[in-house]
Order: C-alpha cells, then structure tokens, then sequence
C-alpha cells in the first residue's frame, strides 16, 4: 500500500468537530496527532517538549493576572520580607507540572502538588531535589488548598482516560476572590469543571471572583521558543520515516509512531474520539496487521 493522504498535527478533543472528522473519513486520510506519538521508551516526546515550555510559561501567566492591573488581588509570587509568599496548586506531577513547580519555587512562591499517582509524586520531588507539599486527590485535603490558594494550574493529563474534571465547581466557590487560575490542559477538554476555552484576543474570564485563563495552544505566546523545540523533535522523527521507506512502512515498524495515529486511511482508531464524538474506531494493530 502506498501512502496516501498524512495529516501532522496537534489532537485537540476540545476543537474537534464531527463533520471535519467525517468528512477526512470519507476522503481516505491517515491523520497522526503529534501530542500522542510515543517514543521507543514509552513516553510522549512532543508532550515533554512542550510540558517544559507550559510548565513556565503557566507561571509567567498566574503572575501577570495577580496583579491589579489585571483584576487581581496585587500580590507578587514570591512575597517579600515580612510578607508570606504566594500558594500555587498543582494539579498533575508530569513534566508540565514539574515545570510549572521549579518556575514557582526558583520565583519563591509555596507549591502543592496533587496527582493519582503516589510513584509520580516520589519522583518529583526527587528531581526537584527539595521537598515540596505534595498529596493524592483526597478531597478534604484539596479542598483546604484551594481555599488558601492564590493561583490553581491545571496540569493534567486527560487524553489518556477521558476523565477529565478533578476540580469540580464547588470546589472553585471556595477560592478567594481574584485568585487565578490557570488551565493548561484545556486542550483535552480541560481538568477544572468551570473551565472553558478562551482565545489570545480574550483570554480570561471570572467566576465567583476567580480568574481564569483557559487558552488552548498556549505555546503561541512563545512562537520561536516552540518552534525551535518542535524541529528538535520532529527533524529526527521525519528522517526515521523517510529511512523506513515511508508513513505506512513506518507504523509497521514502529509502535510508538503507530499509538499517533487516530485516522488511517479514513478509518477512526480511538476510541476516546468515537467516544466523543458518537462515531465507531477500530484498533489500528488489527488494521496493520490486516494488510
């Protein structure tokens, strides 16, 4: 079989419309969403790349919506003397929350972390190479955080499962008012139930008195940064293709490059999309060895 239609580019579940799926579907395309390609280890290399810029850059942000002039309580991350410095909640103990952790304890802020995963939490703080307070998602304990917090991120990965909401609205009425939260896994769908995209022209709103900046591709704040770190990720990628002999040699050989692909050749093979979307997917090893 020869390649056919490729299509590169980031999943985005929250943008995702059933007439453009559909119709990709009818026209035969094998779509691949970068953000979901793995590596021979396991893990997801354009994520990583981007988590480490979103990591900083959801610091950057939470600073800039503190302060007054943008409708925030006029506080600074790290405090000063005398002054307790601010409390940021993590949701997630991946890359971008690692990131997003450094960025706020090298400015001096107090940092929670939360996440499912006891293991993911151990390693952060091994490689943060301080303690951190860090905790599962037990509600009591959230709760109590996000009553003292100033600044929420979202830094969840939602794609693989499909459940998305760890904070719940009632959870948001008990934060203080002009606190700001910062969704970065609005992408996905987002991780905070009072959550909803926004745009670079708008980029926040305020619910019961709490900010919040839900952009999508948020990267585009740092278009060079991005792109540099992109072509460190995707030139290898590309000539590993072209050395297989093409996309569809490629993904026979290569598993990981195989775990993007959610269209080949128009047929759907995720289910988190079919799911979505009321449409039927199909696993794409079955498809692949078929052929």
């Amino acid at each position: 079989m020869h390649d056919r239609q490729v299509i590169l580019s980031p999943l985005k579940l929250c943008d995702m419309r059933k007439d453009a799926i559909t119709e990709m579907m009818q026209k035969k395309v094998t779509a691949v969403g970068f953000d979901i390609l793995k590596d021979g280890e396991g893990y997801y290399p354009v994520v990583r790349i981007m988590s480490e810029i979103a990591g900083n850059s959801a610091i950057m942000i939470a600073s800039e919506y503190l302060n007054n002039s943008r409708g925030g309580k006029g506080i600074v991350l790290g405090g000063i003397s005398g002054i307790t410095p601010a409390e940021i909640v993590i949701l997630g103990a991946g890359t971008l929350g690692e990131f997003a952790a450094r960025t706020a304890l090298g400015l001096g802020a107090t940092v929670k972390i939360f996440d499912h995963s006891v293991e993911r939490l151990r390693k952060l703080n091994e490689v943060l190479g301080q303690r951190v307070f860090t905790s599962v998602f037990h509600k009591p304990v959230l709760d109590k955080a996000l009553a003292s917090a100033d600044v929420l991120i979202g830094a969840m990965r939602c794609f693989d499962n499909g459940e998305n909401t760890v904070v719940s609205e009632a959870q948001v009425r008990l934060m203080k008012r002009g606190a700001v939260i910062v969704d970065m896994s609005i992408d996905h769908g987002g991780c905070i139930e009072t959550a909803g995209p926004t745009t670079q022209e708008k980029p926040v709103y305020t619910y019961e008195g709490v900010i919040h900046y839900c952009v999508p591709n948020v990267l585009s704040r740092v278009a060079r940064t991005a792109s540099i770190a992109y072509s460190n990720v995707f030139l290898p990628m590309l000539q590993h293709i072209a050395r297989q002999g093409g996309f569809t040699n490629a993904i026979r050989m290569d598993a990981g490059l195989r775990e993007g692909v959610y269209l080949y050749n128009g047929i759907l093979t995720k289910n988190v999309i079919a799911d979505k979307l009321g449409l039927i997917a199909r696993d794409i090893n079955l498809l692949i060895a078929a052929l």
